[in-house]
């Protein structure tokens, strides 16, 4: 399941998970009940046994370390492997977390489509990171920072000062040293207080944090997998149960019903359309890694 790759003190696993996701219901019912209905995600509190966090504990871990596990998890790859649509309408699918590439004339973009009553065995890569190695030498090196809490994690505060004091373990202060310029002097040579934090101008760590960002962080495929989803709609559509001339739910009205202009029994038919209960099927392989 998990390839452990030992640096430092640090573990970086990369773990790969199989995962079914089914979801069923009726276009009527998924009309009425809003997107949400037409989704598969994790039940609350199993993300851990679901992406494999909690095989590599011997003594398992509770559902919140699992959620702070996963909420930095480095993604390489995402594949369909198999998917079975039994709707009578082509489906968009998304997977929440990852880029929409797949569109369709109306602008609405997807990770994948899926045709009507069709089973496609062809595994289909939905989403693959680029070069990881920069990406993982962060995580290795500094495992509790993101783009998120850069500018505050090991930042002590100080109210009204145009400076900050900043952990000696920040990735600021290793930014710093490889750019002497930056600082107009060698940080190594400024005083070490409480032999834990160096002070530095707000000015420099919002520089160092920019640069730090748009260099490093912001070109890594970091996802939170505790927001992971899959989730269908309508190709092209925002709607589940609308319908116009020609259109793919009016295609599935028997032609003899057409030719007869019934709007009565057009509409029966339509209301037996869209009340009956499909299933969308789909296994999903994801690879990611996380430092331990």
């Amino acid at each position: 399941m998990g390839d452990p790759m030992e640096t430092g003190n640090k573990e970086v696993v990369i773990v790969t998970r199989r995962i079914c996701a089914q979801i069923r219901g009726s276009m009527e019912k998924f009309q009425r009940d809003g997107k949400g209905s037409a989704s598969w995600m994790p039940a609350n509190g199993r993300h851990g046994d679901i992406f494999g966090v909690s095989d590599l504990f011997e003594a398992g871990i509770d559902s919140q370390t699992a959620s702070g596990a996963l909420a930095n998890a480095l993604v390489h790859k995402i594949t369909i492997l198999e998917q079975k649509n039994e709707f009578p309408l082509n489906l968009g699918v998304s997977i929440a977390s990852i880029p929409m590439e797949e569109c369709t004339k109306s602008g609405h973009k997807y990770a994948a489509t899926s045709f009507s009553n069709s089973h496609s065995t062809f595994p289909l890569v939905v989403y693959e990171a680029g070069d990881t190695s920069e990406g993982l030498e962060w995580r290795t090196k500094y495992p509790e920072y993101n783009a998120s809490n850069l500018d505050k994690h090991g930042i002590l505060e100080v109210n009204g000062q145009p400076f900050v004091f900043c952990d000696k373990g920040h990735p600021v202060i290793d930014l710093l040293r490889q750019n002497v310029e930056m600082l107009n002097s060698d940080i190594d040579k400024q005083t070490l207080i409480d032999g834990q934090y160096y002070k530095i101008t707000r000015q420099v760590l919002s520089t160092c944090c920019n640069t730090l960002r748009s260099k490093v962080l912001n070109k890594q495929s970091t996802r939170d997998l505790n927001n992971f989803s899959v989730q269908i709609s309508r190709l092209g559509e925002d709607n589940w149960v609308n319908q116009k001339a020609n259109d793919d739910i009016m295609q599935l009205v028997p032609r003899d019903i057409i030719r007869e202009n019934d709007p009565k029994k057009i509409a029966a038919e339509i209301a037996d359309i869209v009340k009956r209960p499909y299933t969308y099927s789909a296994r999903i392989e994801i690879q990611y890694e996380m430092t331990l």
